[in-house]
């Protein structure tokens, strides 16, 4: 591979650096090529008939000295073989225009994820996906944006930095699972959010969240139609989950025995019995907080 890099920092002057043979070596001669005709360029304290100056000509790169070299120097068009087009009118871009072509321009990926980072607060992994797939992005944006105007409102309460990551991870994770290759997501950024908030608050557990996506792709419904419907609403309340801890401390004394012995793979077991008789409605964390309380 063989590079030819013009740079020009004066109008109407060029230097072409010639045979850069790697993308390491045109960036290191454009960036001191870039430096070297600056510094001349700028440099207007000497005393005349001492002052330099950024010339037409040819610069090879020296690899050991990282620099460029003056191989030849060009002084007119024709020298570069290239001609002025007789029918071709000069073209003046106006300051206006460059900025409405810049409005029309979506936000580029280097934008977005500078952006993502600082407005959310998300890990590297997580900005990377929701940048390469940008139907995840804005969807994930939009999401955000309908639990930021709850928040805003007094509709919820909580750590908005924490809600906005499990955001992020159910879209990553879950989302692709249910979307088209045409990239449409069929549910709504709002129904979404409410799903992300129910988890978050332990309303449904992690398991139930994920079947009730699934069921809000098929239906279009919202969660909280879903939860209900299907009985799949986490319990947490301690006077309702003790009675269920109660019959399961009953039904297995040797469990028991064996955690009060110290084993704790026993513990695991009494959860896994709890949730079994609770049809897998029980809030884990609460039930393990209960039987530590019952069995000390």
């Amino acid at each position: 591979m063989r590079v030819e890099a013009n740079v020009s920092l004066n109008k109407g002057t060029k230097v072409e650096v010639k045979n850069l043979n790697s993308f390491k070596a045109v960036e290191r001669a454009i960036d001191y090529e870039i430096k070297r005709q600056k510094e001349i360029l700028e440099n207007k304290d000497l005393p005349a008939g001492r002052q330099e100056k950024v010339i037409h000509e040819t610069r090879g790169w020296s690899e050991v000295k990282q620099k460029t070299f003056s191989q030849r120097t060009k002084e007119t068009s024709e020298d570069y073989r290239y001609f002025p087009e007789p029918d071709l009118p000069p073209l003046k871009i106006l300051k206006k225009d460059v900025e409405e072509i810049k409005a029309e321009i979506p936000e580029l990926p280097a934008a977005r994820r500078e952006r993502f980072k600082k407005e959310y607060k998300i890990l590297e992994p997580a900005i990377e996906t929701l940048i390469t797939y940008r139907y995840l992005g804005d969807f994930f944006e939009e999401a955000v944006s309908e639990l930021k105007a709850w928040l805003e409102s007094g509709r919820i309460k909580t750590d908005f930095d924490k809600l906005v990551k499990l955001s992020s991870n159910y879209i990553i994770t879950e989302l692709p699972k249910y979307v088209s290759l045409t990239g449409e997501i069929k549910i709504t950024p709002e129904n979404f959010a409410e799903l992300v908030y129910l988890t978050f608050i332990g309303e449904i557990s992690s398991s139930g969240a994920q079947a009730v996506l699934k069921e809000m792709f098929r239906t279009g419904a919202d969660p909280s139609q879903i939860i209900e419907k299907k009985e799949i609403k986490q319990v947490s309340g301690e006077k309702e989950l003790e009675k269920i801890i109660g019959k399961v401390i009953k039904n297995n004394p040797q469990a028991v025995k064996d955690y009060k012995k110290g084993k704790q793979n026993a513990l695991q077991f009494l959860i896994g019995q709890a949730m079994k008789e609770s049809k897998g409605q029980a809030n884990p964390q609460v039930v393990e907080k209960i039987l530590k309380k019952k069995l000390k």
